[in-house]
């Protein structure tokens, strides 16, 4: 609001005034400033009586809020608070555009625009008369600066100077508003299970803290997907609801075997929130609710979508020497596949904790962890390995001889990745260590633990329900490989180890080095238990140079290292002028007395095949490369002990560039029958961002199947975005044989039109 105050002051080449009719007229260069007003004129005509202004010719005016008015004449009342203007333009501070044959200012916070035009894209630079990329003409446009919306009257929407929409009547937010209710941009996609659709999302504002976006869907094969989310924020943190379904066309289109084709009425409801307590201590949750196991990854609920995810509960601390967490989880797998989904656990609760304190009387730190696991199951999982996939065969379900050793079925060849029941086991654990630095330089680093395990457990397994074919006639009884455990008890490990490492720094005019030969040496008692507790969180070992120094290889807690062993190895680094680098690790792995726990069968066959179950371990090695340009490369690898031969190798790469960035991963694993898997895999995937152009982007990803000559999934996409303007157009694929699912094709389009509809970027086809 005017100051009302504030002066008028008034400079021009002449001025005349005209004391009988009480006018007062400047020419040449006139200028006013009035507040906060600036004008500029070639001419100026201002009548006391009525109050009111005219300038004429190249007129400029600056309001208080930052509009900039060009206009060839306007009429205004001297506090410029209404008035009429004729070929205006005027630009906001926000880059948005206005253009009019006449205009009207009415109560200091309405602007009604006749035969007006409106854009957010700036003139072309080289050719200013050209049409912008987009506007609206409409008959009327009302700007109404106090509800903060623009009204548009007899529409019409033109791309690149052409029109291609009408539209009698919409309106859209004030340039100014950050948040404002209407229509967002609407998304177009094509699936072979559900048909083409386009999506139409509507954004609701409740209130400065609180907003509601619906959207409807409708699929040519499913029919109207209907959407709706809730968000409320708070001073300390913020909740989400949202809610989806559909009552589908024709759940035939879906495989006959999925869940998909047992509902017509399909839906969900979820929600997430996150909460600081306070600057330490953080709440939060994110649950989902379907009618079914995949639901939400068939039509793509956006943030719900993931074929692997897990609602759960939480609290986190974090101190400066500790960690606090506990969670309550349902693991989710979206897949059409029935078995797999009911296979999924329930974890409530998990906790982990972790302090670090020093020792300042004896030295070095101590480390306090401690871990609680509670696991329920109401369907078990099982992986059945059959002797044809040992002797070469290759078809899973045609004459596959269980390995008997006569009528005895042998369970070595059954995988229990789950157990059907309840499982707890609460762990706690005491670490002591201290580096020591000799005056030669050597680094030796002594190191102390124990650790404690209590356990109840009531989980079973019928075995493979699939049937066994034994020369040629089928067994029907379902018991094979059945196991059980009920019970409670304990266990527990002691760890004494010696770690020493020797740095030798080379140095030279352009480049400096570091070669360090590490060893170690862990005494320990064996493992107790093994394969007489489930296996739930350590059923992942891949052996590589980044676990070569751990005391504990296992992957989780289920299983502990035991027996004596040594870690031997060389680190290398260098660094060089012009910002290279060099990071290389080769080392191998000793069993040297007690039981090997890596050669011992648990109910998960952990260990087999790892390159630790023999004495004397695979070689493994790494090594990476940076460059200034961007350029990172590296590559690791694991290799047989005896004739080196390659077990298992990953390479990546990576490039950061102004108008380029990219990467591309390989893997190679050798075969491995205890698991399955009868034949060497060679996979290959990469991605690929370009920016060919000022406002052209381009993005790719595939994944590659080598050994089987197969493309995996794979990913294209296109997007033009300047200041004004955002488009999009992408296509992803996916192979169901590499897939729980059917497998899907999907084209998508989007538009966004700046301070009309809103669109996210950049696209995520797996870069």
């Amino acid at each position: 609001m005017q100051d009302k105050n504030a002066k008028l002051f008034l400079a021009a080449d002449t001025v005349t005034y005209d004391t009988k009719g009480g006018a007062v007229t400047a020419t040449g260069g006139v200028q006013i400033d009035y507040g906060k007003y600036k004008l500029v004129a070639r001419r100026l005509i201002y009548n006391q009586k009525t109050r009111r202004l005219i300038a004429v010719g190249d007129v400029q005016l600056q309001q208080p809020d930052g509009n900039l008015i060009y206009a060839d004449q306007i009429d205004v009342t001297d506090d410029f608070r209404d008035g009429f203007i004729e070929a205006l333009r005027l630009e906001t501070p926000e880059d948005t555009r206005f253009a009019a044959a006449q205009a009207v200012r009415e109560n200091g916070d309405t602007t009604v625009f006749e035969r007006g035009v409106y854009t957010a894209c700036k003139p072309c630079r080289e050719h200013p008369e050209r049409a912008p990329l987009w506007q609206i003409k409409a008959r009327r446009i009302i700007w109404d600066e106090k509800e903060k919306v623009i009204r548009y009257y007899g529409a019409h929407f033109e791309l690149f100077g052409a029109p291609i929409a009408y539209l009698p009547y919409f309106q859209s937010p004030d340039p100014t508003v950050k948040r404002k209710s209407g229509f967002l941009a609407p998304n177009f996609k094509s699936s072979s299970d559900l048909g083409y659709g386009v999506r139409v999302p509507y954004f609701m504002v409740v209130n400065d803290s609180a907003d509601v976006t619906v959207a409807g869907t409708y699929y040519t094969k499913q029919g109207f997907l209907a959407e709706a989310e809730y968000r409320q924020a708070f001073d300390n943190g913020m909740f989400t609801i949202k809610t989806a379904g559909i009552i589908q066309q024709d759940q035939d289109t879906f495989d006959a075997n999925t869940p998909d084709a047992d509902n017509k009425a399909r839906g969900m409801i979820g929600t997430t929130g996150k909460f600081a307590l306070s600057d330490r201590w953080t709440f939060g949750w994110d649950v989902l609710a379907q009618s079914d196991a995949n639901f939400s990854n068939t039509y793509d609920i956006e943030g719900y979508s993931s074929s692997r995810r897990a609602s759960e509960i939480y609290l986190t601390g974090l101190g400066n020497q500790s960690y606090f967490d506990l969670r309550a989880q349902k693991f989710d797998y979206q897949t059409d596949d029935k078995e797999i989904a009911k296979e999924q656990p329930y974890v409530l609760p998990s906790f982990d904790y972790e302090r670090i304190e020093q020792t300042p009387d004896i030295g070095g730190e101590l480390k306090f962890e401690a871990n609680l696991a509670s696991i329920y199951r109401n369907h078990d999982s099982v992986t059945r390995i059959c002797n044809t996939y040992l002797s070469g065969g290759t078809d899973p379900e045609d004459d596959c001889v269980a390995p008997f050793s006569g009528n005895q079925f042998n369970p070595d060849y059954l995988r229990y990745n789950g157990l059907d029941g309840s499982y707890t086991r609460a762990t706690a654990g005491l670490e002591w260590r201290n580096s020591y630095v000799l005056p030669s330089g050597l680094v030796l680093t002594p190191i102390g633990s124990v650790r404690g395990d209590l356990y109840t457990a009531d989980m079973s397994s019928d075995g493979s329900t699939l049937p066994f074919y034994d020369a040629g006639t089928e067994i029907t009884d379902a018991a094979f490989g059945a196991v059980s455990i009920d019970g409670s008890g304990g266990r527990g490990m002691a760890t004494a180890a010696l770690e020493a490492r020797y740095p030798y720094l080379i140095t030279t005019a352009h480049s400096s080095h570091v070669i360090e030969p590490i060893a170690q040496i862990i005494a320990r008692p064996n493992e107790s238990k093994i394969g007489m507790l489930p296996n739930e969180d350590a059923q992942t070992l891949v052996f590589s140079t980044a676990n070569l120094f751990s005391l504990d290889k296992f992957s989780g807690y289920d299983r502990v290292e035991g027996g004596t062993r040594a870690n031997v190895g060389l680190k290398y680094s260098g660094s060089f002028d012009g910002g290279y680098s060099i990071d290389a690790v080769v080392g191998q792995s000793y069993h040297l007395a007690g039981v090997n726990s890596y050669a011992q069968r648990d109910l998960s066959l952990v260990g087999y095949d790892s390159g630790l179950e023999t004495d004397v371990s695979d070689y493994v090695g790494s090594v990476s490369f940076g460059m200034p340009s961007g350029v990172s490369v590296g590559t690791q690898g694991r290799f047989d002990e005896k004739d080196f031969a390659l077990r298992r190798a990953d390479f990546f790469g990576s490039y950061e560039g102004a108008r380029s960035s990219g990467y591309v991963a390989y893997s190679f694993i050798a075969a491995q029958p205890i698991y399955g898997s009868i034949e060497d895999q060679n996979q290959i995937s990469g991605g690929l961002s370009l920016k060919f152009d000022q406002n052209w982007t381009a993005y790719g990803s595939v994944a590659y199947d080598i050994k089987n000559d197969n493309v995996i999934r794979s990913g294209v996409a296109v997007g033009w975005a300047n200041e004004c303007y955002s488009m999009l157009l992408a296509y992803e694929d996916e192979n169901s044989s590499y897939s729980s699912d059917s497998g899907s094709s999907t084209v998508m389009f989007k538009v966004g039109l700046r301070t009309l509809t809103r669109f996210n970027e950049p696209y995520d086809i797996g870069l």
